[in-house]
């Protein structure tokens, strides 16, 4: 299986190439009459497939950082197992024993984080932390505690991924909510501005920049990501 590293590396190459073709389309639709519409368009594409690859991240990165240190993820299910057990049938509870195979598979841990085949993924930065304590190794855990700039960004890429992939009002309204933490949080942050619609929004240059916010989420994007390697 890929180690931490390996996993960074391979996600920032990815951001960086969703970046590249970003700049690839801009060009291209340079002379087209409805400019302005289509780069808007390319900013919402751009931003929703740095997220989704996003989740596709955290997913491997806990699984690489599982298998480098499974001590503490077989403690935690092996705890819900027993609990399961004794809610159910206390007296049996004691003469039940948990073997786990050694050295665990990637397919292995992936079905112990969860038996349905979900990726193992955080709808907030602090939940992400959770999840973080309960199934890695400390020296790996501490490191998905973020920074209150960090942390809100993070919620604000979920929450922009969120509306975007289903456009609800309810999604809506926990975007607007994290952007205003954002602003709390870090006052300079360049993703601060007007949210009237997601693509005007992302499609905005940032004062003093010379590219939209689409690239600054993606350049933050992979500085996040390293430092949780």
């Amino acid at each position: 299986m890929p180690t931490p590293a390996q996993v960074l590396v391979k996600f920032q190459q990815q951001v960086t190439a969703a970046l590249a073709n970003y700049d690839g389309l801009l060009a291209a639709v340079a002379g087209l009459p409805r400019r302005l519409t289509t780069e808007r368009l390319l900013a919402e594409q751009c931003v929703l497939a740095i997220a989704v690859r996003w989740e596709a991240f955290i997913h491997d990165l806990i699984i690489a950082y599982v298998e480098d240190r499974p001590d503490n993820c077989i403690a935690f299910h092996k705890r819900k197992v027993t609990q399961s057990i004794s809610d159910k049938h206390k007296g049996f509870a004691a003469w039940v024993t948990v073997n786990v195979p050694h050295p665990l598979t990637r397919v292995q841990i992936e079905e112990m984080l969860d038996p349905e085949g979900r990726n193992v993924s955080a709808e907030s930065a602090s939940t992400l932390a959770k999840k973080a304590n309960d199934l890695l190794a400390a020296a790996h855990a501490k490191k998905f505690s973020l920074t209150a700039t960090d942390g809100r960004f993070l919620d604000l890429l979920i929450a922009l991924r969120n509306y975007m992939s289903h456009r609800s009002s309810g999604s809506m309204r926990v975007l607007r909510r994290r952007l205003s933490e954002l602003a709390t949080a870090d006052p300079a942050s360049h993703m601060i501005g007007t949210l009237g619609t997601v693509a005007i929004y992302l499609n905005a240059h940032p004062p003093g920049l010379p590219h939209s916010r689409a690239k600054v989420i993606g350049h933050s994007v992979n500085t996040l990501a390293a430092k949780l390697v």
